[in-house]
């Protein structure tokens, strides 16, 4: 793990897979600076207790969402890719990377945020861990030029991975970009016929899968249960949004990916369908699924 996520609250019930998600989100800010072999330790904390670090450390009476202590000083207009040899000093044989610093987080007012930005709490973190990295990496947001360079950098990594400010977390058009990039990896030597999905979910998160075939034919597994399948191993429970590509032509789920779907979805879901390089089109799971048997006519409470 690229990150060491250190609660001092309780942990709540709603962040599932946070430590696995803030890594990938850690590994995505590294990418796009250009270093690799670092880390940092996020501290989730509530108001009181960042409200008493920012009166102990700024002399600032407020509770704010995020504060960022790095190991390294960076020059004047130099960022972690252009020290290297500061990086290699601070190494810690413990955490076996270069430490960079703490990331501390007050998870009251991150809720605060997610719901008056209409996105979920997950997304919000994620938003706050990549600013605190690039702090840590030597960005700053003191003018309007440092500003803009840092938010640029906070944006093509959250973007790398599926993040981004809009409420739906991702455009259809780069979930059907992601569906295609999983069909490459497609098993179908007996149909030739490649599908890729990319699933994402209420947290958002993507999460990719193909079609892979079997010689019994009756063990091929679609790219839709795939792609859920891989979300689900991950935590994930309600999904929000697919897509699915076909390599020569529109591929649409069959039944059986839709019950599945169904399974962690509304009847409003889009599902994005479409052919390699022919675009797509947006349907309702319940276009595809009419009067459909779902977990809550059972009493089921999927998120459980």
């Amino acid at each position: 793990m690229l990150i060491e996520l250190q609660w001092e609250i309780p942990v709540p019930d709603d962040l599932p897979e946070l430590e696995r998600t803030l890594d990938r989100v850690a590994e995505a800010c590294f990418r796009t600076e250009g270093i690799s072999g670092a880390g940092f330790s996020v501290r989730i904390v509530d108001d009181e207790a960042i409200r008493r670090l920012n009166r102990e450390m700024r002399n600032v009476d407020a509770a704010t969402d995020v504060l960022s202590f790095p190991t390294v000083s960076f020059p004047a207009e130099k960022t972690a890719r252009d020290c290297p040899k500061r990086l290699r000093r601070e190494y810690d044989p413990y955490l076996r990377c270069v430490n960079l610093g703490d990331c501390v987080i007050n998870l009251n007012r991150a809720r605060r945020q997610a719901e008056e930005y209409g996105h979920s709490l997950t997304r919000e973190l994620s938003y706050l861990a990549a600013h605190s990295a690039f702090h840590l990496m030597g960005y700053d947001h003191i003018d309007e030029k440092e500003r803009s360079a840092m938010r640029e950098m906070e944006e093509r990594a959250l973007e790398s991975i599926g993040i981004t400010r809009d409420s739906d977390g991702i455009s259809h058009e780069q979930l059907f970009a992601l569906a295609c990039e999983a069909m490459q990896n497609s098993y179908s030597p007996y149909s030739h016929f490649k599908v890729g999905a990319c699933i994402l979910t209420e947290d958002g998160r993507t999460f990719k899968g193909c079609n892979f075939e079997n010689a019994s034919y009756g063990a091929t597994i679609c790219a839709e249960r795939c792609a859920a399948g891989c979300a689900i191993a991950a935590g994930a429970r309600r999904f929000r949004t697919i897509a699915i590509v076909g390599s020569t032509a529109v591929a649409w789920p069959c039944g059986i990916c839709r019950q599945v779907l169904r399974e962690f979805a509304d009847l409003d879901m889009p599902v994005i369908v479409g052919a390699y390089g022919k675009g797509f089109v947006v349907k309702t799971l319940g276009e595809l699924l009419p009067e459909s048997l779902s977990p809550e006519d059972l009493g089921v409470d999927t998120q459980a």
